[in-house]
């Protein structure tokens, strides 16, 4: 009994050593690497969208009485450019990561600009997230490039 057993593993084994081999692509498996960097890069984009959007609902909470809701509805609605990033990542991430970085950047020097205020702890969460897309832009470029050259495959 315990034959048949080895027996059936080695042709498992066998069988799934030429499924890799078949698949001798270096530049698939590089993909395949990258796409695990920018689905980390795309879950950052929205926990940040989720942080934000806490954010303001406390924020609502505890300025009930003082609410601007002008403020509040363009806050909204940057939460909600920052979800369809992070879902358009699926799809053309290098494009999306940029968009991201400007976005934030944007969002970040029109907040000074207007605001005069400097939040600290909302300065120091987004250098992580543009640095942390940053990081994995060349991985986004590789895949974009990829997936645009075999879209017709």
């Amino acid at each position: 009994m315990n034959i048949k057993r080895v027996a059936m593993d080695t042709k498992k084994d066998a069988a799934e050593d030429s499924i890799v081999d078949f698949v001798e692509d270096d530049e698939f498996y590089t993909v395949r690497k990258s796409k695990d960097q920018i689905e980390n890069a795309t879950w950052g984009i929205y926990i940040f969208g989720v942080v934000s959007l806490l954010f303001y609902v406390l924020y609502l909470f505890i300025n009930h009485d003082d609410f601007d809701w002008v403020n509040f509805i363009i806050n909204i609605i940057l939460i909600t450019i920052y979800f369809c990033l992070g879902a358009y990542s699926n799809h053309k991430p290098y494009t999306a990561f940029i968009a991201t970085i400007i976005v934030i950047s944007g969002i970040f020097l029109l907040e000074i600009f207007f605001t005069g205020q400097l939040s600290l702890r909302g300065m120091a969460i987004k250098i992580i997230l543009i640095v942390y897309i940053a990081m994995r832009l060349k991985a986004a470029k590789i895949v974009q490039r990829y997936e645009d050259s075999h879209k017709g495959v």
